[in-house]
């Protein structure tokens, strides 16, 4: 039998009432080695479970993945929340059509994340994974920011503008996608780059290898220029500072639908595609 760990949002009013309907329908599928609503999957790791369900929204499941670190486990996630493209099951969906967690391989999507190192002049680093983003962004008085950017130490460009997104596959439906930038197929290996609103007709999207090695300095920023990482996480970043961002050592791995796609559900969930209303 699979072990299993199951988490859930402590903020999310179903949560716990659906963290028990769970624990039932695990029953006689699987051994619940940890179940309990907390954000940190990492308490998990101690009973060495082989799946780890999380119940809540997207930020929830990025929340699972930063806590488990290079540990990471095949995920899946229960939708509690509102679009839900990483938690793409329902509870209804889990336990109608969740037999295939337990009849061999899981399908799962190997998903590529950002390493981001915030480097400051006092030699202090602030290092962390990001599932999906990592954000800067210009910040109060709202001035607009230069930033430089390289890869593998070749200048890429100087931005002038509101702030720049790296983005993973992933993360290319989520911030990335709303500032313009390219939706990837979430199994790329590749790192995007979309400046937020630069002052240029020049400066688009930028798909690169995720085997680049990308630092961007500010050289002029606002007192209140941050670094989000996320949207969970965030440092001030000051003209003096620098982001170096890889491939993290692990990948987030997400068990997905086998009845779905990440087309289908961009279909549905974003309208992607569609054609006029001819009505």
């Amino acid at each position: 039998m699979r072990r299993v760990a199951v988490i859930g949002s402590p903020e999310k009013p179903s949560a716990a009432e659906t963290l028990e309907r769970t624990k039932r329908w695990l029953a006689n599928r699987a051994e619940v080695v940890f179940a309990d609503l907390t954000y940190d999957s990492n308490r998990a790791l101690a009973e060495k479970p082989d799946l780890l369900i999380v119940l809540g929204g997207d930020g929830t499941m990025i929340a699972a993945v930063h806590n488990l670190r290079e540990q990471q486990l095949p995920i899946v996630g229960v939708n509690l929340g509102k679009l839900g493209f990483l938690a793409e099951f329902t509870i209804e969906q889990l336990e109608q059509e969740g037999g295939f967690l337990f009849a061999g391989e899981l399908p799962l999507t190997r998903r590529v994340m950002l390493d981001v190192a915030l480097q400051d002049t006092a030699g202090t680093t602030f290092h962390t994974p990001a599932v999906n983003d990592c954000v800067v962004l210009a910040g109060p008085p709202f001035r607009m920011i230069h930033m430089t950017v390289e890869a593998d130490g070749d200048e890429v460009a100087q931005l002038r503008g509101d702030g720049l997104i790296i983005a993973t596959a992933s993360g290319s439906t989520a911030h990335n996608l709303s500032a313009g930038g390219p939706i990837l197929a979430p199994t790329a290996e590749s790192f995007i780059l979309t400046p937020i609103c630069p002052h240029t007709l020049t400066n688009r999207p930028l798909v690169m290898d995720a085997r680049s090695r990308i630092v961007v300095r500010v050289t002029q920023a606002n007192p209140g220029t941050t670094v989000a990482i996320d949207g969970q996480t965030s440092r001030l970043f000051h003209s003096s500072d620098r982001i170096e961002i890889s491939r993290y050592a692990a990948d987030f791995l997400l068990v997905r639908n086998p009845k779905d796609s990440a087309w289908s559900a961009l279909r549905r969930k974003l309208m992607w595609g569609e054609g006029p209303n001819m009505q």
